[in-house]
C-alpha cells in the first residue's frame, strides 16, 4: 500500500567501466519529495561478477535551486558490505542540471566530488567526476536512463578506460 508523500521504486543499475570492470546493483528505494527537494533511502544488492557480492545502503538528498528542480545540489552516502569489500562513499554535487526535452524525455549532467573510505584497507580516496545522460519514460511507471561517466577529472591526462564508463539504469515505480 502506498504511503502518502512517499514514492517507492525498484531499480536495476549497471555501471560498466571501459577498463572491463563493472558493478551491477538492484534494489528498492523510498523517496520523500517536496518543492524544495527530496530525501531517499535505497536498499539493494550488488555484484562485480568477479570478486564480490555486497549489500548496498544509500541515503540521498537533493536541495532545489529553483521551483522546478532543474538545478539542484545533491548528496549521496553509499555504504557497501561484502565478503571482500566494505566501504562508505560520499558523493556531493554542488550543481546538478536536469532539463526536460518533452513530456517523456530529459537530459542531465552531474559534476561531483567523491570521497571513499575502504574499511578493509583503512584507506581514504577522493576524486572529481561527472556523468551526463538521458532519461526516457517507457511507460507511466517505467523509465530508462543511459549515461556516460568520466572519473578522476583531477587527472586530465589519463583518458584510459579506467576513467570512463557507461551506465544504464532501469527504474519502475511501485
Amino acid at each position: 500500500m502506498p504511503v502518502p508523500g512517499l514514492d517507492g521504486s525498484t531499480s536495476l543499475s549497471s555501471y560498466q567501466n571501459l577498463d572491463g570492470s563493472n558493478l551491477t546493483i538492484g534494489g528498492v528505494e523510498e523517496k520523500a519529495k517536496s518543492r524544495n527537494g527530496s530525501a531517499a533511502a535505497f536498499l539493494g544488492i550488488g555484484t562485480d561478477f568477479n570478486k564480490d557480492a555486497m549489500a548496498v545502503l544509500d541515503f540521498k538528498g537533493a536541495l532545489n535551486y529553483d521551483k522546478n528542480g532543474t538545478f539542484n545540489q545533491n548528496l549521496r552516502v553509499r555504504n557497501t558490505v561484502g565478503s571482500k569489500s566494505a566501504a562508505t562513499q560520499i558523493r556531493y554535487s554542488p550543481l546538478s542540471v536536469n532539463i526536460p526535452l518533452g513530456k517523456n524525455t530529459s537530459i542531465y549532467a552531474n559534476p561531483h566530488y567523491v570521497g571513499k573510505y575502504n574499511y578493509k584497507t583503512q584507506k581514504w580516496t577522493n576524486s572529481a567526476g561527472v556523468f551526463a545522460g538521458v532519461t526516457q519514460k517507457l511507460s507511466p511507471k517505467t523509465s530508462l536512463s543511459l549515461e556516460v561517466q568520466r572519473y578522476n577529472l583531477q587527472d586530465t591526462k589519463d583518458n584510459s578506460g579506467k576513467n570512463w564508463g557507461v551506465n544504464a539504469i532501469i527504474s519502475c515505480s511501485l
